[in-house]
């Protein structure tokens, strides 16, 4: 096996390099990228479970992570991973990637950061924390290093850095303890993250597989160990996976279920309403949970998940005694090199049954008022939230409310795009950006207020992000929707009596139960009717909550393929974009627009046969000149509505 590296460069970039430029300073620690090509076919899924040691149990592995995509790119179209590029037509999925056996896990909670080193103890040495705010925190566990051996040519990989996820209740920290709110007690801390620094890349358009480390060295290490070490654990992999057999995933063993009641959560949405009409909001989102008490294989659970609902990003994390499980849609923010991006989702129709009836679908829906005025809403809190950390000037709607087309919906979509200044770094852009207005409503404080009276309990990882900061700078989070948390270990005599838990089918699981809990939330407005608005989060939790009835019924299978690809052969929208948009029929297209003749649909019948299976895109479509056949709105625009001066002035 051959390494990227030879021992001589690595022991050199560890210390004093020959003919270092003069700029460089040789007496800082130094992040070595060193990688090497593993001969297999094995998938994702079961290098996850092989590297972890689950292949033939289905014990919680202690700290791991998979990204992946529902979608999968063509060589012509390489750009893409768990991430989407900035280009905002690539929808699809070159790279998936796998972490395990992490340095360090960074867990930040209402008492500060917390350090736990699991591997070298070097870097008990390295990792700092500040006793800022969650975001700065994050920024300082990361260790200031030079970079040797790194291509930026590249920036769609991910070659190690901080990986997991930042809660919703990372508000409290960031935006709401300064306006007077208590902060809930909760099971979650605001944020938990592992340094990695081992990471198998999978790449679909070469069909390669890389392992890649990125260990810190300093001067003063013993950096020809620390190589021997990389060159034995990457002969131990390719050992592992060549022996790797596919995974026999558990099942899910239920034995209670609670959610709250109907009438609570209808009632917050009329006291919500009340918030618009006295204009206190624009809108919020109010959101509801559902749990499961049982015993469940998070491995079996992710294997579904991407089967019945495959996203542009797919991930499984694992983290001591809990999983994060999801499928989300929705970017919250996008830092790849100098650029970041945000790109509200909102607005749902049904497909049609060819190319005629889709452009009367999609019309219709852009030509919605209720829909074109919130969607517009978002754009203009997504155009402020941006500013805050962009060059003045570069702030641009490269897209805006166009029409991207799924296998059973058709969404609204619009792209904001900046140039990020240059005493601004990815962290900066988190916090500007956190939480999604789709996940919060606007203007984005007073909302979060509002959220914080009505829904009475805090809401975990749920609305906040799963993604990552990378040693090159980039950070990718996706909102956490469509997602659900599997906690471990919990006391039988802690779950709620209505649950209703079923003493002989607990009494059969050896110990303790696993919490799985699914949330999802709605948008609320003036014109919100209570009883459609809980409707609708009940659908958005029905595709976690099948892939969850899925291996209820069929139990411990073998892995099948990787994640299929979201084109016209996968359901893959059954659940929409963000919490915020409107509601969705059990079939998972929109209620509005359902409706259709049979003469319309034999006259399209012939023509859908002509479309390519693939996602497609139709040009950005409303009654502004804006941002029409991929043009752009720059920062000068004026704001439709006042939202986002608004924002800034709470």
């Amino acid at each position: 096996m051959t390494l990227s590296m030879d021992r001589e460069t690595f022991v050199a970039h560890a210390g004093d390099v020959q003919g270092a430029e003069d700029d460089v300073d040789t007496g800082d620690p130094a992040v070595i990228r060193v990688a090497t090509e593993i001969e297999s076919e094995i998938t994702p899924l079961s290098a996850y479970a092989a590297l972890t040691g689950r292949t033939t149990d289905a014990d919680a592995a202690d700290h791991a992570f998979l990204l992946e995509s529902g979608g999968k790119t063509a060589a012509s179209d390489p750009d893409g991973a768990f991430r989407p590029s900035h280009a905002t037509t690539d929808r699809h999925a070159r790279y998936s990637f796998v972490g395990y056996d992490p340095e360090a896990v960074v867990t930040v909670g209402d008492d500060g950061a917390e350090v736990d080193v699991l591997g070298d103890d070097r870097y008990g040495d390295l990792i700092e924390t500040n006793g800022g705010d969650v975001v700065d925190e994050l920024r300082a566990t990361m260790p200031d290093v030079r970079r040797e051996g790194f291509d930026d040519s590249d920036r769609q990989r991910l070659d190690g850095g901080l990986v997991g996820f930042l809660g919703y209740d990372a508000v409290y920290d960031l935006w709401l303890d300064e306006v007077g709110v208590e902060r809930p007690e909760s099971r979650f801390p605001d944020a938990e993250f592992v340094l990695a620094t081992r990471v198998l890349t999978f790449d679909d358009v070469e069909d390669s597989i890389e392992l890649v480390f990125t260990p810190v060295v300093r001067p003063e290490d013993d950096a020809g160990a620390i190589y021997d070490s990389l060159a034995a654990e990457a002969e131990r992999v390719e050992s592992l996976l060549a022996d790797a057999e596919p995974p026999e995933t558990g099942g899910f063993d239920r034995v209670g279920e609670t959610a709250g009641p109907r009438e609570e959560y209808e009632d917050a949405v009329r006291q919500a309403k009340e918030h618009v009409l006295d204009g206190d909001i624009y809108q919020g989102v109010l959101s509801r949970k559902r749990e499961l008490y049982g015993s469940v294989d998070p491995i079996g659970f992710y294997a579904a998940l991407r089967e019945v609902n495959p996203s542009p990003y797919m991930y499984l994390l694992a983290h001591d005694d809990c999983s994060i499980v999801g499928a989300s849609p929705e970017t919250l923010v996008s830092v790849l090199d100098e650029s970041v991006m945000v790109n509200p989702i909102a607005g749902t129709c049904p497909r049609g049954a060819g190319p005629v009836e889709d452009r009367r679908l999609a019309g219709e829906m852009l030509a919605d008022d209720k829909e074109r005025a919130e969607h517009t809403m978002l754009v203009d809190l997504g155009r402020n939230d941006v500013r805050r950390v962009a060059e003045p000037g570069s702030v641009r709607v490269d897209e805006f409310m166009g029409v991207l087309k799924y296998s059973h919906v058709q969404h609204i979509e619009s792209t904001v795009t900046a140039t990020l200044a240059e005493h601004h770094d990815a962290f900066d852009a988190t916090r500007a950006t956190f939480p999604a207005g789709t996940l919060s409503g606007a203007p984005k404080i007073r909302a979060m207020e509002i959220i914080d009276e009505l829904e009475r309990s805090p809401r975990g990882p749920y609305g906040g992000g799963v993604g990552f900061y990378s040693w090159s700078g980039d950070a990718v989070f996706a909102i956490v929707i469509r997602t659900a948390t599997v906690e471990s270990g919990v006391d039988p005599a802690a779950v709620p009596d209505a649950a209703a838990v079923d003493a002989d089918a607990a009494a059969a699981i050896d110990g303790s139960l696993d919490r799985i809990t699914v949330q999802a939330g709605a948008g609320i407005v003036a014109d919100s009717d209570p009883t459609a608005e809980f409707e609708e989060t009940e659908s958005k939790m029905d595709g976690t909550l099948a892939a969850l009835e899925r291996i209820e019924d069929g139990a411990a299978r073998g892995e099948g393929e990787r994640a299929a690809p979201a084109d016209a052969t996968a359901e893959r929208s059954a659940q929409g974009g963000g919490d915020g948009e409107g509601p969705a029929t059990e079939d998972g297209t929109s209620s509005e627009g359902a409706g259709r003749s049979a003469d319309a649909a034999a006259d399209d019948e012939a023509h859908r046969a002509e479309e390519p299976a693939s996602d497609q895109r139709e040009p950005a479509v409303s009654g502004d000149d804006a941002a029409r056949d991929g043009g752009s709105v720059d920062e000068e625009q004026p704001a439709t509505d006042d939202t986002a001066e608004q924002e800034v002035g709470r």
